[in-house]
């Protein structure tokens, strides 16, 4: 069963980067790909009492942006608690613009609140439904 909640918000900047959340989807098992999307495909797969909250974002890169290593964003539940993904940020700077999902496992029920990429904060809980 997956569940989506989709619901453009403003973007957040970071190092020259435009980054927007598109939308929240909650799934057993997942794939696991880079970001941009690239030739690494492996799935992911929830065990028992776990899901996986997939966090959508969507990047522009801007002229500001200067090629930088960019950290795998972390996920912050409702309770403060923190959660990574196995998802990393490859060549941001390769393409214009680009969607990315950030697979995140945790408990089911768990309710989000943000997802961070170094120091850009980008709020997610209107999108988890």
């Amino acid at each position: 069963m997956v569940a989506i909640a989709a619901m453009q918000t403003k973007p957040t900047s970071y190092k020259g980067l435009e980054v927007t959340p598109l939308g929240i989807e909650r799934a057993k098992n997942v794939a696991l790909v880079d970001c941009p999307p690239g030739q690494n495909s492996v799935r992911g797969n929830a065990r028992g009492e776990e899901e996986f909250v997939v966090v959508k974002l969507a990047f522009k890169v801007t002229p500001a942006f200067k090629e930088t290593i960019v950290k795998k964003p972390v996920l912050t539940d409702a309770s403060g608690k923190t959660y990574q993904t196995s998802v990393s940020i490859i060549d941001p700077g390769s393409k214009p613009s680009y969607e990315c999902t950030f697979p995140f496992r945790v408990p089911l029920g768990t309710k989000v609140t943000s997802v961070a990429i170094d120091t850009a904060t980008i709020n997610v809980a209107s999108l988890d439904k």
